[in-house]
C-alpha cells in the first residue's frame, strides 16, 4: 500500500490543497527570508503543524469554512486518509522496505579427534553448542562475511577458544561445510571451509562430495564402487591428502561401497560395506580419525540432509577385557561360547591389560557371544552374560559380588582429550550401599568443605566419562549423604590427554577399594 503521507510535502500540499500556502512559481527561498516555510513551488506560513495527524486536524478546520457539499466530500476525502494513518508513519518522510537478505545453509562438523565438546560462534553469537566429536549440525547464516570460532568446553562450565574466530564470505547458491580438524595437542588445529555449488540432485542421482579430514592419516586413494566390485580393476574417485576434497560428484542413486587405500598402495584399511545412496539426496562424506576400537586410521562421518552418522570400518571387530572385583571369588577363568579367553585370573588383577591400546582387550567377533566365568580349572559356568558388543567398540567387564558372582558390562571411550584427563567411576563393590565419591587436589588430605562429584551412586552404576582438569587429587568414597569415608585418601595423577576409569570394589577382608584403569593416552 502507498501511503500518502509518506509522500513528499510538495506532493502533499498539492493533494490537500493547504489554505494557508500560496503558490508562487519560481520562488527562491533566499528571496523571502522569514515569511514562512518553501515546500515545492509554495510558502507556507511560520507554525504549520510538523506531524501528518496534526496536518490532518488543521486540513479538516480549514474545510468547516466551505459550502456545505464541498465541506462533506472535503471530510470523506480526509477520513479516508486519516483512516490510512495506522499503517504508515507518522514522519514527514518514507520509512523504507526492510530488504530480505539471503541466507545459505552451512553445516559444522567436529573432527579435532583430541578435542571436547566444542561451541561454535558466528560474528561473537553462540549457534551451535555441545558437538561431539564425529558429529555436527547446521545453522543458516546470511551472505556475506562472518566470523566464525569454535570454543572448547572445558571442566566446570569453562569455555576456551580454540579456533578463530575466522573470516569467511558466504555467497549465494552454495552449500557450506567447516570441518574443525587438526590436533589441539600440537596446536594445528584450523577451520576448513569447504564450499559446494547448491545443486539440487535429481530423484535418480545422487551429489557426492569427499573430504580429508584425519589429521593423523596419510594421502589416501577413495574407492566408489558399487559392493562387489573388484578393487584391481576400479579407479579411485578421489585421491586425497589431509584437508583436502572432492565434489559435489553425480552418482545414480543405489548401493555403494567406499574403501581407502595408502596413496600407492592396494591394502584396503578402511571398508565400509554396503552403503545405500538415495536418490536426489546431497551427501558429504568425510574420512575423520578412528578413535575407537580396531586398527582402521579412519572412519566416515556422512552428512545426508543434515543428519550426520558415523560409518565404521566393516571388518572392525570387539574389544573384552575383564576385571576381577569379587574379593572372595577365588580365581576364575573367563570363556566365550565356551572355549577360555583369560585363565587363573586373581582378585584383584584386570585381563589382557588395565590400559586403553588394543593390546589391553581380547578381540572378539561382533555379536552376542555367551560369556562364562567359572572357578579357574573348571567348566562349570559360576555366572554367564550374553552381551551385544558391536564392532569398533571396547567393553570392560567386571566379574563382580563374592556373595553371587555376576557379570557386569560397560562400554569404553578410550578418546584422549587434550585439554584435560577423561574420567570414569564405577560402583562395582556389591556389599556397599549407595555412595558419594570426592575428588579433592592434593596436598588436601580430608574432604573438608568440597562438593562430591558424584552423590547417591548405587551398585552396578556408571558415571560415564567426565572431563576433569589434569592434576594430582586425592579420591575418597564415602557412605551416600553422610560424610563418613569407606575410603580414601586415595592418591591419582590424572594427567591431560588421560582416560581412566576408577572402580569401587571390594577389599580383602571387606569394606571397600579402588582399581584404577587406564593411562595417559597422549
Amino acid at each position: 500500500m502507498v501511503c500518502p503521507f509518506l509522500v513528499s510535502e510538495e506532493k502533499q500540499t498539492g493533494l490537500f490543497h493547504d489554505l494557508n500556502c500560496s503558490v508562487l512559481p519560481g520562488i527562491d527561498k533566499a528571496a523571502v527570508p522569514g515569511k514562512g516555510e518553501v515546500i515545492g513551488n509554495k510558502i507556507c506560513p511560520p507554525g504549520r503543524p510538523k506531524t501528518q495527524a496534526g496536518r490532518i486536524a488543521l486540513w479538516a478546520s480549514q474545510v468547516q469554512e466551505e459550502p456545505p457539499m464541498t465541506r462533506y466530500w472535503n471530510l470523506l476525502f480526509i477520513l479516508m486518509f486519516g483512516l490510512t494513518l495506522s499503517a504508515c508513519s507518522d514522519e514527514d518522510s518514507a520509512t523504507p522496505l526492510r530488504t530480505v537478505t539471503a541466507q545459505v545453509p552451512l553445516t559444522v562438523l567436529h573432527a579435532l579427534a583430541d578435542a571436547p565438546d566444542v561451541n561454535i560462534t558466528a560474528d561473537g553469537a553462540l549457534v551451535l553448542s555441545a558437538l561431539s566429536f564425529e558429529t555436527g549440525d547446521t545453522v543458516s547464516l546470511e551472505v556475506g562475511r562472518h566470523e566464525i570460532g569454535v570454543d572448547a568446553r572445558l571442566p566446570d562450565e569453562r569455555t576456551s577458544t580454540v579456533i578463530g574466530p575466522e573470516s569467511f564470505t558466504l555467497t549465494e547458491n552454495s552449500r557450506y561445510y567447516a570441518a574443525a580438524v587438526g590436533r589441539v595437542a600440537d596446536q594445528t588445529q584450523r577451520l576448513l571451509l569447504i564450499t559446494q555449488a547448491d545443486t539440487q540432485a535429481g530423484a535418480g542421482e545422487v551429489q557426492l562430495s569427499v573430504g580429508h579430514l584425519a589429521a593423523d592419516a596419510p594421502a589416501v586413494a577413495i574407492y566408489v564402487t558399487t559392493p562387489t566390485a573388484d578393487l584391481n580393476t576400479a579407479s579411485p574417485l578421489a585421491v586425497l591428502s589431509f584437508m583436502g576434497e572432492l565434489g559435489p560428484v553425480s552418482l545414480a542413486a543405489g548401493d555403494y561401497r567406499i574403501r581407502v587405500t595408502p596413496l600407492g598402495s592396494g591394502t584396503v584399511v578402511f571398508d565400509s560395506g554396503t552403503l545405500a545412496l538415495a536418490g536426489g539426496k546431497e551427501v558429504f562424506v568425510g574420512a575423520v580419525d578412528n578413535t575407537g576400537f580396531g586398527d582402521a586410521p579412519i572412519s566416515l562421518v556422512v552428512v545426508d540432509d543434515d543428519r550426520v552418522t558415523e560409518v565404521i570400518d566393516a571388518d572392525a571387530r570387539a574389544g573384552l577385557k575383564v576385571a576381577h572385583v569379587a574379593a572372595g571369588a577365588g580365581n576364575v577363568d573367563v570363556a566365550v561360547n565356551g572355549a577360555v579367553v583369560v585363565a587363573n585370573l586373581a582378585f584383584p588383577n584386570v585381563a589382557p591389560g588395565a590400559g586403553i591400546r588394543m593390546a589391553d582387550y581380547i578381540e572378539l567377533d561382533p555379536g552376542q557371544p555367551t560369556v562364562g566365568v567359572r572357578s579357574a580349572g573348571n567348566l562349570t559356568d559360576r555366572a554367564t552374560a550374553n552381551p551385544q558388543l558391536a564392532g569398533g567398540a571396547g567393553y570392560t567387564m567386571l566379574a563382580a559380588n563374592s556373595a553371587a558372582l555376576e557379570l557386569l558390562l560397560y562400554e569404553d571411550d578410550n578418546r584422549s582429550v587434550a585439554t584435560g584427563a577423561r574420567l570414569r567411576v564405577i560402583h562395582g563393590a556389591a556389599d556397599a550401599g549407595e555412595v558419594d565419591v570426592y575428588l579433592t587436589p592434593q596436598p588436601a588430605a580430608v574432604i573438608g568443605n568440597t562438593d562430591p562429584l558424584l552423590t547417591d551412586v548405587p551398585y552396578q552404576a556408571s558415571s560415564g566419562y567426565l572431563d576433569v582438569a589434569a592434576g594430582r587429587y586425592n579420591v575418597f568414597v564415602t557412605v551416600a549423604g553422610s560424610g563418613t569415608v569407606a575410603l580414601g585418601p586415595v592418591a591419582v595423577n590424572l594427567l591431560a590427554g588421560g582416560v581412566y576409569t576408577l572402580v569401587a570394589r571390594e577389599a580383602s577382608g571387606g569394606g571397600v577399594s579402588v582399581t584404577i584403569l587406564g593411562d595417559a593416552g597422549l
